[in-house]
């Protein structure tokens, strides 16, 4: 297994994996493919041989990286593929000297641990924000808590 790039002939696997995990809520197969082609756009993926296990796509402004969707095949969960993508993210953010934020359905109680246990602090709160009218969580890496540094 290793962690690549994503390049546009991965797109289907990518396209495959996020209806996979978002169903309605996915991204459209047109984000996708602009995202993979965007070079503000980090979009990273777990691979073994031609197969995706996971990605990662994050978006970079001039102080911070923002990932914006993480998703792993259903039957590879929980055997820590999603934080391996993160903690690369991690570790690029040391390199570069940015922040590493995200936002999260409150409902998403499994996200939410997984953010937490990395080392992510809940910073802020948008109410009323997704279609169904749950509200986003607003998470950032916290770099000084050396519990939680890779």
């Amino acid at each position: 297994m290793q962690i690549r790039k994503i390049k546009p002939f991965h797109k289907d696997m990518l396209i495959a994996l996020s209806k996979q995990n978002f169903k309605d809520e996915s991204w459209s197969n047109e984000q996708l493919e602009n995202a993979i082609q965007d070079d503000n756009y980090i979009c990273i993926a777990l691979l073994d041989d031609d197969d995706m296990l996971s990605y990662l796509i994050a978006v970079q402004t001039l102080d911070d990286i923002n990932i914006l969707s993480i998703a792993t095949k259903k039957e590879c969960q929980k055997n820590g593929y999603a934080t391996m993508l993160i903690k690369w993210m991690i570790n690029l953010c040391r390199q570069v000297d940015k922040t590493l934020s995200l936002e999260v359905k409150s409902k998403n109680s499994v996200a939410i641990n997984l953010y937490t246990n990395i080392g992510f602090k809940k910073i802020h709160e948008r109410k009323n924000y997704y279609r169904d009218g749950d509200t986003a969580l607003i998470m950032f890496y916290d770099f000084t808590d050396k519990e939680h540094l890779s």
